[in-house]
């Protein structure tokens, strides 16, 4: 506003009447953060902007003695001597200001992807991949302030959580044709047991091992599911992004995947729990088995 500037140039007066000294000095500088802070803002943030300005002034008028008074600048014109300090000023100023007017951007995705275990299927990494491809296309071509952009951001942000939790139930230990060979073995030994306790102890570590073979089907047929939900998911993420950024954008809402894309990311987060809770019925067996 006018009379901010008005404040600060007369604030600015006692440089031209008085005798340059570091009080003086200080004291223009408050003054000149004080006028420009006419109007804005009140109370502690108020007083600290007052404060910031204060020293960005007396930082100012410290880099522009340092020109005016080096040895180097003494046989310079006095315009070209004035100019430097002045624009050494400016500079001062324009540094203090770019705080202001800048914003950090931080892309939950990119995170999201930095975090993802290394020894991921390499099938699932694809998907992973191809769902960060499509946010890194639908992130420039989408404002922050369209619907469609939290939705492809929140359904690749979901894509990558899975594939997290995919990685941490591995199948380990026996397989399943050892298990089953194992269970043959029990069998001829039950059936030519004529000890009680005996054919009773053979059953138990028989049934352990069924008990084994089941979870280790269970766990399989979840990573299927999981594999084949995560598929059908980012094709859809591909057709949202395809619909919202090209010429159909304005008919997304109409066709429904809005609606069906945050369906889907519901169904790939449950499908991803359903195999955490698989994993945790597994191991007490499988311990109780080897013992």
């Amino acid at each position: 506003a006018p009379w901010r500037m008005l404040a600060a140039g007369a604030a600015l007066v006692p440089l031209f009447v008085m005798t340059p000294s570091w009080p003086m000095l200080a004291g223009v500088g408050g003054l000149l953060a004080l006028g420009l802070a006419i109007g804005g803002p009140r109370g502690i943030r108020g007083a600290l902007s007052v404060a910031l300005g204060t020293v960005t002034a007396l930082i100012a008028m410290w880099c522009a003695m340092r020109i005016t008074g080096a040895q180097q600048t003494m046989s310079w014109p006095q315009w070209i001597t004035t100019g430097a300090a002045a624009a050494a000023m400016g500079m001062v100023g324009v540094l203090a200001m770019i705080p202001r007017h800048l914003t950090v951007a931080l892309d939950p995705v990119q995170a999201a992807l930095r975090k993802l275990p290394t020894t991921l299927d390499a099938e699932v990494k694809n998907l992973c991949d191809r769902s960060v491809a499509i946010w890194n296309t639908t992130k420039d071509k989408l404002a922050d302030s369209d619907a469609g952009k939290g939705l492809v951001r929140d359904g690749v942000l979901k894509t990558l959580e899975v594939a997290a939790k995919s990685a941490e139930v591995k199948l380990s230990g026996t397989t399943e044709s050892e298990l089953v060979a194992r269970m043959e073995n029990f069998d001829k030994r039950i059936e030519a047991a004529t000890d009680t306790e005996v054919k009773t102890q053979y059953q138990a570590a028989r049934g352990a091992l069924a008990d084994q073979l089941r979870y280790r089907s269970h766990i399989r047929q979840g990573q299927e599911r999981l594999l084949a939900r995560m598929h059908n998911h980012v094709t859809t993420l591909e057709k949202f992004q395809l619909a919202a950024t090209g010429l159909e954008a304005a008919r997304v809402t109409a066709t429904g995947a809005n609606q069906q894309l945050d369906e889907l990311s519901q169904s790939v987060a449950a499908s991803g729990e359903a195999l955490a809770e698989i994993e945790l019925g597994v191991t007490p067996t499988a311990d109780h088995a080897t013992a």
